[in-house]
């Protein structure tokens, strides 16, 4: 399969403080984390590092708009992008695989509600009807980057709504697991790291 990858690493980092892509975490930055799992299944040349590789942007979708563009200006002829976040360092090689043989055309990690919802008004909500979305997610690759051309400003938290508001698909979901937790305050990383000390305890 021709695929390529798109590996944001941009962004401030405000609601963590500092860049949290930078920081050491089991002796790597969490970025590199991330990057290399994905060069150990994809070829180098065919992954980008939005944020290392080249500029990210005002928004994620900015950083995402960037990173599609740089691989169009590669290859035309990709078949599948598969874009991770380098604030979810505990992906395995095994759900990025799982991710990319997928045949829809928008997939991404899912896990179930586990907290009350309820809206600002005051209403509640079932949770059991719905799914709360993660990344990795994995996309046709000129269907996206075509999506993205549709609009001259765009602010998304991810790209299956990007995909669902231009053709109306919805994506496939795949039960995803506690490692794909995302560090977003300081105060995530000690189960960043009990989640880490798990998966090598798994290991041996």
């Amino acid at each position: 399969m021709n695929n390529c990858a798109i590996v944001l690493c941009g962004g401030l980092g405000e609601r963590f403080g500092g860049q949290k892509q930078f920081i050491k975490f089991a002796g790597k930055t969490l970025w590199e984390h991330v990057y290399d799992k994905i060069a150990n299944i994809l070829p180098k040349k065919d992954i980008v590092a939005v944020g290392i590789d080249i500029a990210g942007g005002k928004t994620r979708s900015g950083s995402v708009i960037n990173g599609l563009d740089y691989l169009y200006n590669l290859n035309q002829n990709y078949q599948k992008v598969i874009i991770l976040e380098s604030a979810r360092p505990l992906v395995t090689e095994e759900q990025i695989n799982q991710l990319l043989s997928q045949t829809d055309k928008s997939a991404t990690f899912v896990l179930p509600l586990v907290n009350t919802v309820i809206k600002r008004n005051g209403t509640y909500q079932n949770r059991e009807e719905f799914y709360e979305l993660l990344t990795p997610q994995c996309f046709d690759f000129n269907m996206l980057h075509n999506a993205y051309k549709q609009k001259t400003e765009w602010n998304m938290t991810d790209e299956t709504r990007v995909m669902y508001e231009i053709y109306g698909i919805k994506p496939q979901f795949i039960m995803g697991g506690e490692n794909l937790v995302k560090l977003t305050y300081k105060k995530d990383l000690p189960i960043l790291e009990n989640l880490w000390n798990m998966q090598q305890e798994a290991l041996i």
